[in-house]
């Protein structure tokens, strides 16, 4: 008796094809004279149509068909002519090959409907198709190229709850021999068919071929586990240290609709509004990168999510337990639980305790949130008194030195010297030099931003000229002596005569920060006393 020449295909269609992570949907491997060729394809089936298919091993679609168009019939000596959609009754294509018999190159389409119900995004670089899980990461759904396309199985497979129809997966195998293989086969059961027969091979330098056709079903699961709206799965919650000490930390859920609230829910409960504390590293992941927005008391990432929370502390972060629950993603908690702290005698900024529960504004404390404010105060003030901005706007390339800019979150050189470089940019580089050397009535056009500054000050009569000119003078000094270039004796100079504590780099630059907000604010409180 012959050997099954496809055991090992014909194991892997029965143990794995379909039930891996990436489904092919479609794959086409040409002759081109070698030992084997093929072919894969898929569709989903009605209900009602899934018995009769599985009956038989043969495809019930041909690629590169499916289109819409007309059918031509005759009853009782009529003729018909009848309009379809979808040709293909009981049966949806996920791919559709598009050919154009050689006046165009072919291509691949996907499923309207299934880009449509998972809202894909096209990455024309790769060919493929992402979608956006609840914390905002993307995630590629379907990889595609002229001769494969493959489909993350948990998306097909919501698809297919949605529908509630069943995927049919299509094989085709021929493989050459150089000897004079014979072997024939039919199987059938109720999710797997295929057929085998043998012949002479038509790839050259073999003898013969043998050649395995049919399918696999595979049944959908209830429309409950499609897992859109409103079958979303439910949400897991984490716990977060509220209590206790390093040795027994006291955890709680965040699960809003578990927490005690004004209203008397879960009166045994911790309240919604217990503060969460947290290391101030927490929001290094969103200050390096420009998906994220952030301000006073508010994290967002674009599209996706957003959190109410407390930065106006110095050496933590706060977030109210429900909150976490309420505004972060899953996978957002997990990330910020590796960051949490025993409460240990840390309270919230008084700027939270204002807004939060006495319902009060309250400016910020944070030197960045307050910098950030009047950096944007003064861009609109001067653009709307003499329809120019005392900085420019930064180029697209430049615009992270704003977003980045930030009350340090650790004491690292490295940390500084970014930060420095940051300030830098948005500030001493950016100056109008143009617009202010006419508004000041100068024509040397070696006198350059800082002078410039100088000069303005001068003219606004500013009692504290001095102080707010060695200030930016001192800022340049740190970028041009150590930031720019190789650290050495000049930056020490620096360092020293600035009278900067290097063990308290945090400390250090928020005052350079809050030195500033006052340089700003100096410049619109005395332009506007000269306006009266």
């Amino acid at each position: 008796m012959s050997i099954n020449p496809f055991e090992d295909f014909i194991k892997f269609i029965s143990d794995k094809h379909g039930e891996e992570n990436w489904v092919t949907a479609y794959k086409h491997e040409s002759i081109n004279n070698s030992a084997h060729d093929g072919g894969m394809y898929c569709a989903l089936v009605t209900q009602e149509n899934t018995e009769k298919a599985m009956d038989q091993p043969d495809w019930d679609l041909m690629i590169g068909s499916g289109g819409p168009g007309f059918c031509i019939s005759h009853e009782a000596g009529e003729k018909a002519t009848t309009y379809y959609t979808n040709p293909d009754e009981g049966f949806l294509r996920l791919v559709l090959n598009r050919d154009f018999h050689g006046r165009k190159k072919d291509y691949i389409e996907i499923l309207e409907e299934f880009r449509l119900f998972h809202n894909l995004y096209y990455e024309i670089k790769n060919n493929s198709y992402i979608s956006f899980d609840n914390s905002g990461d993307e995630v590629e759904v379907i990889k595609a190229t002229n001769n494969e396309v493959k489909i993350r199985r948990r998306f097909l497979r919501s698809f297919m709850a949605a529908k509630q129809m069943n995927l049919l997966l299509y094989f085709e195998l021929t493989r050459h021999f150089e000897h004079r293989e014979i072997f024939s086969c039919d199987q059938k059961n109720g999710t797997f068919t295929y057929t085998i027969y043998s012949g002479d091979s038509y790839s050259d330098g073999f003898l013969s071929f043998s050649r395995i056709l049919g399918k696999k079903l595979i049944f959908c699961e209830p429309v409950e586990k499609s897992d859109v709206w409103p079958f979303e799965r439910d949400k897991e919650y984490q716990e977060f240290i509220i209590g206790g000490d390093s040795d027994e930390p006291q955890k709680f859920t965040c699960n809003p609709d578990l927490l005690a609230n004004y209203f008397g829910a879960n009166s045994d409960a911790p309240h919604y509004l217990t503060p969460v504390f947290f290391r101030t590293e927490v929001m290094q992941k969103y200050y390096g990168s420009s998906e994220y927005e952030i301000e006073d008391s508010y994290l967002r990432r674009r599209g996706a999510w957003s959190l109410r929370f407390d930065n106006n502390s110095q050496n933590h972060i706060s977030v109210f337990l429900g909150d976490l629950g309420k505004d972060l993603p899953e996978k957002e908690q997990i990330y910020w639980k590796s960051f949490n702290l025993v409460p240990d005698g840390r309270k919230i900024s008084r700027t939270n305790f204002e807004r939060s529960f006495m319902g009060n504004f309250y400016d910020p404390e944070n030197p960045e949130h307050r910098f950030k404010h009047k950096y944007k105060e003064i861009q609109k003030y001067w653009k709307q008194k003499y329809r120019w901005q005392l900085f420019l706007p930064l180029y697209e390339k430049d615009e992270h030195f704003l977003g980045s800019l930030r009350s340090m979150l650790t004491n690292e050189q490295s940390e500084f010297d970014s930060q420095v470089l940051a300030l830098t940019k948005v500030t001493i580089d950016s100056v109008n030099v143009k617009s202010l050397r006419s508004y000041l009535g100068i024509s040397d056009p070696n006198i350059k931003s800082i002078s410039l500054v100088e000069e303005l000050l001068r003219q606004l009569q500013s009692e504290h000229l001095v102080a707010l000119t060695s200030l930016l003078r001192g800022i340049q000094s740190v970028r041009s002596t150590g930031v720019a270039h190789r650290k050495g004796t000049e930056y020490e100079k620096t360092i020293v005569k600035l009278n900067i504590d290097t063990e308290d780099y945090r400390s250090e630059f928020d005052q350079l920060l809050l030195g500033m907000v006052y340089l700003l604010d100096e410049i619109i409180k005395l332009d506007t006393s000269k306006s009266q």
